[in-house]
């Protein structure tokens, strides 16, 4: 039987920034696709996780699918949180999120 792998997120609210990592494969390298966004990539050249250095940032979708071949699942998961990333930013500004960061795991 496969083991489960658990895509999770991660959200700066202090310094409005995201970590998504698809995988727990060590990163080898990092590709900055622009200067909002970098890509952290295995041995083999796979995206392992996208860092969103500012939560407004457009995302490539179709260049994530046609020059670094992110699977089909990672890209629905990007579509799905894209609108989420920033508003959960505000919501949580409060006191009680200063200096922690939001994580959210969800199995793939």
């Amino acid at each position: 039987m496969a083991t489960q792998q658990k895509m999770r997120v991660k959200i700066d609210h202090d310094a409005e920034l995201a970590y998504v990592r698809f995988t727990d494969e060590p990163v080898v390298r990092t590709v900055e696709i622009d200067e909002a966004i970098n890509l952290d990539l295995d041995r083999f050249g796979v995206v392992i996780g996208i860092e969103f250095l500012d939560l407004d940032a457009d995302i490539p979708f179709q260049r994530l699918v046609t020059e670094f071949h992110v699977r089909r699942e990672h890209i629905e998961f990007l579509r799905m949180l894209r609108p989420n990333m920033t508003t959960s930013m505000k919501l949580n500004r409060g006191p009680e999120a200063a200096g922690s960061g939001a994580r959210i795991a969800i199995p793939c």
